[in-house]
């Protein structure tokens, strides 16, 4: 039983924090007393100031190099997933009439990789760190000009304040990924022995990290009535097609990336970044695409629904790999399979 505990321990904690968000939507608020805003910008700065020391910089050149792991990964992005879910929507447009709905999981479709999630666990798994840093940037510097262009072109609005708030995006992603990237590297002989030492403790870290960004999500989405805004037949078929996509794209990348010969650590790296959808990312773009879109009536907390959903199952589902994937990191042989 303690095996099984220890095995499971990070899908147990999200399940937790999610309780806590049910309990106490309002810690989460922008009207807590905590400084939530404050203290999820330092811990993803910090999540990746340490990858900046922890990383070699000759492995991070390397990771740009992968040619067919960056591939893999942004083709699943923005081509495969499009097409599943276009397929998935035809084929159940008699169970899908609410139209909010279905434009979320388009919505959800276009949308890029997580950033700080995607990064610490493809580090905690033992995968590819920096093919990982290489296409979390890059998906979310495709991500900021494809997805309002990806909406606009579905709902026919106007583009001015999308490129905006697009170049705020991307500024945003530079200032809590690449500023504190590079300075673990600048830092990274002077710490670098210290970290090494306390790699246990800095994987515990980033994974609190990402408890909170769950906790702070879901305090949003229960403080918002979010869940209230369909039927539980609905929520049910959102939740049912959400586990379709989320397994369809980790085994598409899981395999594909056998097929492709990729090292082990790079097909870990392939499984998370190709499989995983930002809400950091998405609930911005979601209001600044479709507040007042031109002559459409979306009820953003429908649409973001499916994201809403997504985002913690894929999570969940990466905690309950998550011990798999480090045993199997841990083999020499990089032909193994979980």
């Amino acid at each position: 039983m303690k095996k099984l505990l220890a095995a499971n321990a990070f899908v147990l904690n999200i399940l937790l924090v999610v309780l806590a968000a049910a309990l106490f939507p309002e810690l989460g608020s922008s009207n807590s007393p905590l400084p939530i805003k404050a203290l999820k910008f330092a811990g993803v700065f910090l999540i990746f100031f340490n990858q900046g020391v922890l990383l070699p910089g000759e492995e991070l050149r390397q990771g740009f190099l992968e040619v067919k792991l960056h591939a893999l990964i942004q083709g699943t992005t923005y081509l495969f997933f499009p097409l599943l879910v276009f397929l998935m929507l035809t084929l159940s447009s008699s169970f899908f009439t609410q139209p909010d709905l279905r434009m979320g999981f388009f919505y959800l479709a276009f949308l890029p990789t997580t950033v700080s999630s995607a990064v610490a666990l493809t580090s905690v798994a033992g995968g590819n760190v920096s093919g990982a840093l290489f296409n979390c940037t890059l998906s979310s510097i495709a991500g900021v000009f494809f997805v309002p262009l990806l909406c606009i072109f579905f709902l026919e609005q106007g583009g001015a304040d999308s490129q905006m708030d697009a170049l705020a995006i991307l500024t945003n992603v530079s200032i809590t990924l690449l500023l504190p990237l590079g300075l673990g590297q600048l830092a990274r002989s002077s710490l670098k022995g210290i970290f090494g030492s306390h790699k246990k403790g800095i994987n515990h870290f980033n994974n609190g990290v990402i408890l909170f960004i769950i906790w702070t999500a879901f305090c949003q989405s229960f403080l918002r009535n979010v869940w209230d805004q369909v039927s539980g037949w609905e929520l049910g078929l959102c939740a049912l097609s959400a586990f379709l996509l989320l397994s369809l794209a980790s085994a598409w990348t899981w395999k594909l990336s056998a097929k492709l010969q990729l090292s082990t650590p790079s097909r870990i790296t392939a499984l998370f970044c190709g499989s995983q959808k930002t809400i950091a990312m998405g609930l911005p773009l979601s209001a600044m695409i479709f507040s007042g879109a031109a002559g459409q009536s979306v009820e953003l907390s429908l649409l973001v629904i499916p994201l809403m959903i997504y985002h913690p199952m894929q999570l969940i589902l990466a905690g309950w790999l998550m011990p798999r994937l480090q045993a199997l990191s841990s083999q020499p042989s990089p032909e193994s399979q979980p």
